[in-house]
């Protein structure tokens, strides 16, 4: 049996799961704990608005959140021959340091893939660089050339 199970989170898990993107993004310095959970309110009720366009999936030992992973599906443009295109991006994705090189990364990848598999989301993307590569290769990502992105410029207007 592993030392963690891999799940959706449940509502009394949301201030972990918060506290887990806050350590993802490596904020420093860290926000207050009346801040943390302000985010974690925040985090809930976007979670909510987007219901079935976003999937979570977190690992969990003990009563210990240790990993979470995001999977947002969202309707592209339709196409004749396809009318409900849909895509999915991977984002997000983070093990706490002690429970690393342990396949908690790629559990919660699969447990993703497979669910968008599921529901016949026929795209997955993710963003990645550096030592995630192998992981997401390790999950049947492959790179491809004909992927672009665009950074908004320095100079454009803030978004309102």
């Amino acid at each position: 049996m592993k030392p963690y199970e891999v799940r959706a989170p449940r509502p009394d898990e949301l201030r972990q799961l918060a506290q887990l993107k806050i350590d993802w993004a490596g904020l420093d310095p860290r926000p207050d704990r009346a801040a943390e959970w302000a985010y974690a309110d925040e985090l809930a009720a976007w979670m909510d608005r987007m219901g079935e366009r976003m999937l979570c999936r977190v690992a969990v030992s003990g009563d210990a959140l240790i990993g979470m992973a995001w999977l947002v599906v969202f309707e592209r443009v339709p196409d004749f021959g396809d009318r409900k295109r849909r895509t999915g991006d991977l984002q997000s994705v983070y093990v706490v340091p002690g429970r690393r090189g342990h396949g908690v990364g790629l559990a919660l990848v699969d447990a993703l893939t497979a669910e968008a598999d599921r529901r016949g989301v026929p795209r997955l993307t993710v963003h990645s660089g550096g030592p995630g590569v192998a992981l997401y290769e390790a999950a049947g990502f492959r790179r491809v050339a004909t992927l672009l992105h665009r950074d908004r410029p320095a100079d454009a207007p803030a978004p309102s």
